[in-house]
């Protein structure tokens, strides 16, 4: 509706040519799992901020390097896990029992429940869904799923879509990047069809080193040593008058 009202009839023919079902969350068909934000580009992003200075070649192989090494260390630290779900997402099913442990669940039949929280909402276990829309969204119980298997005395882990299951994490890294020793890689060949980078002029200002947190993202409050409020800022960055 932003969209619309300050772009007006342009947006309005422009949205009209789009299949809802590519820029509507309601309309698409499958699973987002959570991922709302552009966040994994930033994360990279901020992961190579100390290789990205360097030339093309040297720094395509210090990202091969940089992810040869974070797959051996995601598949020993993914082995060691004893639970079906990734300890984050048990971590928050656990949260999201702590959270609707006290609301009352009624059983309207077959797998069908009522749950009267804020709002009162309808949750199908069979078609695992909530009125809520988030268990379809994201393909893993909201809280008041969470809630209503619990009654239901099933397995909540059953209910959770194997995007999310510890065995998946494991596949995802089963694979290797082996190394590339130098005597196989080409030789750099210098003459006259050298192509040079362009030439770019520096804006002013300082370069940003750090991402930017995306709308909605939870940012770690940490305790500032000199001004001792809670924020994203330390002694060194403070700038509260003392």
């Amino acid at each position: 509706m932003r969209m619309v009202n300050e772009g007006g009839d342009r947006v309005t023919d422009f949205l009209k040519t789009i299949p809802v079902k590519h820029w509507s969350t309601v309309h698409f068909p499958g699973c987002r799992y959570g991922e709302m934000f552009s966040n994994v580009a930033e994360s990279f992003n901020s992961w190579i901020k100390d290789e990205c200075y360097l030339p093309v070649k040297n720094l395509v192989d210090a990202i091969r390097a940089k992810i040869m090494s974070m797959i051996v260390e995601r598949r020993e630290k993914a082995s060691k896990w004893v639970r079906n779900i990734c300890p984050k997402m048990d971590q928050k099913l656990f949260d999201a029992y702590q959270e609707s442990r006290t609301w009352v669940v009624m059983h309207s039949g077959d797998d069908v429940y009522e749950v009267h929280s804020e709002p009162t909402v309808t949750v199908d276990i069979a078609r695992r869904s909530c009125s809520c829309q988030k268990w379809q969204q994201n393909g893993f119980p909201c809280c008041h799923a969470v809630r209503a298997i619990t009654n239901s005395g099933k397995e909540l882990s059953l209910y959770v879509d194997p995007y999310y299951h510890a065995e998946t994490y494991r596949a995802s890294y089963s694979y290797s990047i082996y190394p590339i020793p130098t005597l196989w890689m080409p030789q750099h060949v210098s003459g006259e069809d050298v192509i040079l980078p362009p030439l770019s002029k520096k804006p002013p200002g300082r370069p940003k080193t750090r991402r930017i947190p995306s709308r909605g993202e939870k940012v770690s409050q940490i305790k500032c040593g000199r001004c001792g409020k809670f924020g994203n800022h330390n002694r060194a960055t403070c700038k509260e008058a003392m």
